[in-house]
């Protein structure tokens, strides 16, 4: 093909490659049945790295297709030919995600070289992956590749990013008339039900009415109100939050003298001179990324009386490197949280979980002191 194409004088080559297409096209190639094997091979690389995608959408990625094959390949027929995509985790382990298949754009004739941006489905779990992309023919073969095996690094996000501000939340609500939704529950009926759940399991974990309690992240009260009518007066319900709303609000709603409330920061509580038996995180590391949880667990533990309990909830993912997500919802790598946690101090019990989104589930952890 090279020596033929040297024939051909470098003015005229323009106009060659014009008539060969033209020609090509008045007789198309139409896959009706699969192509042998022996004759299946191509090139595929990708010809950039990727930002953040997110998933359950589609993406878009720039590669060059090279055919090998000794005749054309085609996106024509029962037997289409296309670029296909194989997820890995992020150290390379099969992570059950579904192939994604885009066809080629073109037939593609034998030793032609195809630069295109294919499209693809983006997996539907956050996470850390390496996409692998392939030449395939539906119904057919897998082609033989052709030059290095290059996967591509890819964070999957999701799409509400810009969507979750806290502060803007509680800024545009009117909490006179609604105060639950702010807080999580949807409904003022989801909020009542949800009061004795977080009473009881706390309460298995060893508050008793008499034991001072740190509620971090307390919204409007849903804890508040569970400890209202559960803390004697010998108890102490400290409330605190992001939001000077929510604070505001709790200090008019709860009036027993000793339930206080101030705003804390992302990362730092300010109380001083108070032991608490139980320091509670209901929500919070749900939103906040693995550094500032382990900031945040480090302050529990400052005010942590001895034998006392941290109790927080967070989404752990095993296709996450290290986190993935945003403020709307934040996924953690077990290992990596773990090892952070080990460098604060405290031990680690898992006491329950439950399924979250995808390949991601909801783990509830009881830490003390090592």
């Amino acid at each position: 093909m090279n020596s033929l194409r040297k024939l051909v004088p470098t003015s005229l080559r323009p106009a060659a490659r014009q008539v060969r297409s033209l020609l090509r096209s008045l007789a198309p190639t139409v896959h009706q049945s699969a192509l042998p094997l022996d004759n299946c091979r191509a090139e595929v690389a990708a010809e950039r790295s990727l930002g953040p995608i997110e998933c359950g959408r589609s993406f878009f990625v720039p590669l060059t297709v090279v055919n090998h094959t000794p005749a054309a390949i085609s996106p024509l027929g029962p037997f289409a030919v296309g670029v296909q995509v194989l997820w890995k985790t992020h150290d390379g382990r099969e992570c059950g995600m579904p192939a994604g298949f885009a066809p080629l754009p073109r037939p593609l004739f034998a030793g032609e070289e195809l630069q295109h941006t294919f499209r693809f489905p983006c997996p539907t779990s956050l996470g850390d992956y390496q996409a692998e992309f392939a030449v395939v023919q539906r119904g057919g073969p897998e082609f033989e590749r052709v030059g290095r095996r290059t996967p591509l690094d890819i964070h999957v996000t999701h799409p509400y990013d810009g969507n979750f501000n806290y502060h803007q939340i509680y800024s545009q609500s009117d909490l006179s008339r609604d105060f639950w939704t702010a807080s999580g529950p949807g409904t003022k009926a989801e909020f009542d039900r949800l009061v004795p759940i977080k009473l009881n399991l706390l309460k298995d974990l060893g508050l008793t009415p008499d034991s001072k309690l740190l509620d971090i992240g307390c919204g409007t009260g849903l804890l508040a109100t569970a400890a209202e009518g559960f803390l004697s007066d010998r108890g102490l319900y400290f409330g605190t939050d992001l939001a000077r709303e929510a604070v505001e609000f709790c200090q008019q709603r709860y009036r027993r003298p000793n339930f206080r409330f101030c705003v804390n920061g992302m990362t730092e509580v300010p109380i001083d001179g108070i032991a608490f038996d139980m320091a509670v995180f209901f929500s919070v590391f749900t939103h906040t990324y693995a550094d500032e949880s382990v900031l945040l667990l480090a302050e529990a533990k400052r005010l942590l009386a001895p034998g006392g309990v941290i109790f927080a909830d967070l989404f752990m993912s095993p296709l996450v490197a290290r986190e993935a997500g945003s403020r709307y919802a934040v996924e953690v790598n077990r290992e990596h949280f773990l090892k952070l946690v080990a460098l604060v101090g405290l031990k680690v019990e898992v006491v329950m979980t439950s399924p979250w989104q995808g390949k991601a589930s909801r783990e509830f952890f009881k830490f003390t002191r090592n």
